[in-house]
């Protein structure tokens, strides 16, 4: 995430209160990555992008209360609050008429906003790059309608597109159009 000028104050959503980024911010989330490979990257150097944010800027871990899922996990991120408030439970629903099991690709099951909609609705330029599409049109929720958001797949980097993702030929203009 980045913002153009200094913007100041807070977004309020789902009863939580989260402070506008003054600078240019980035937030990894690892998914389902054992914190010792992490350690140990870090100790025998062989993660140096990853070492540079952690001496840097804000490093934390954050534990679950259950068995890891991308999709439910990566959307109480960006709610700021548990499935039962986001009503993403799972990678996969199924539909009660026809009893076939369906995964998760839009956020047609999503109940409310996410804080990267409200944030950029304030006039923050948001990013976010996802490494697979599963979960890209949930985390999209309301961005492409704020100007100068992007959210695309790594996977698909070289297809992405301007009305879809936000922007076009990746590989030519990443990173010096965010």
């Amino acid at each position: 995430m980045s913002t153009s000028k200094v913007l100041h104050g807070h977004v309020e959503l789902h009863g939580g209160k989260y402070q506008i980024p003054r600078k240019p911010t980035v937030v990894v989330c690892v998914d389902g990555f054992d914190l010792t490979y992490f350690e140990t990257g870090c100790k025998d150097s062989i993660l140096p992008n990853l070492i540079s944010f952690v001496k840097s800027g804000f490093y934390a871990t954050a534990k679950f209360a259950t068995r890891s899922l991308t999709n439910r996990n990566n959307v109480s991120i960006i709610t700021g609050i548990s499935t039962a408030g986001h009503g993403i439970v799972g990678n996969f629903y199924l539909e009660k008429k026809t009893l076939e099991e369906h995964m998760i690709h839009d956020h047609s099951l999503l109940r409310g906003s996410t804080i990267l909609e409200r944030i950029a609705n304030k006039g923050v330029r948001i990013a976010a790059i996802k490494a697979k599409d599963g979960l890209r049109k949930i985390i999209n929720h309301g961005l492409l309608s704020s100007k100068g958001a992007i959210c695309f797949p790594a996977q698909h980097a070289n297809n992405t597109t301007e009305a879809e993702h936000g922007i076009s030929d990746v590989d030519m203009a990443w990173p010096s159009r965010i």
